[in-house]
């Protein structure tokens, strides 16, 4: 399971937005679970909770860990793909505008003895930067490294 999954456009934003989905996905980050013990549980008909699942599927937010047969019968067991869900920096950027800003991404891999160090050294520079050119707005965001 990743730490973070980047929501990457509206569709998976709207799909993970709906209340009742976030519940399957507090359940589901429990233990995996199939659609059936889902529906035990929250004592809603198993359609739809096999509808919300297969959304939730589409968009990359759910996965299947793992299959049972019991019976004739193929259980299906299904996890979130990360601990958490964070949308994209420009994904809810609506202001022409603002859609027009060169917004620069970085990826940089540091381990942690030199990070405190990196941090405080990034601090001194966005503050130089900043004074220099007061209508820039900096804004620095740092995400774990995804394993």
């Amino acid at each position: 399971m990743l730490d973070i999954l980047v929501i990457e456009n509206l569709a998976q934003l709207k799909c993970v937005s709906d209340p009742f989905r976030i519940k399957l996905l507090e359940l589901l980050a429990v233990e995996a679970k199939t659609g059936q013990q889902l529906a035990d549980e929250l004592e809603i008909p198993r359609a739809k909770i096999h509808y919300h699942l297969a959304e939730l599927e589409k968009q990359g937010i759910i996965e299947l860990v793992k299959t049972e047969q019991k019976h004739s019968i193929i259980q299906k067991f299904y996890a979130p793909v990360a601990k958490q869900l964070v949308p994209k920096l420009d994904l809810l950027k609506y202001a022409e505008e603002d859609s027009k800003k060169d917004n620069l991404s970085f990826k940089l891999q540091i381990n942690e003895k030199e990070f405190p160090e990196f941090k405080k050294d990034l601090k001194k520079y966005v503050k130089k930067a900043s004074s220099k050119n007061a209508d820039s707005n900096y804004q620095i965001k740092i995400f774990p490294a995804q394993n």
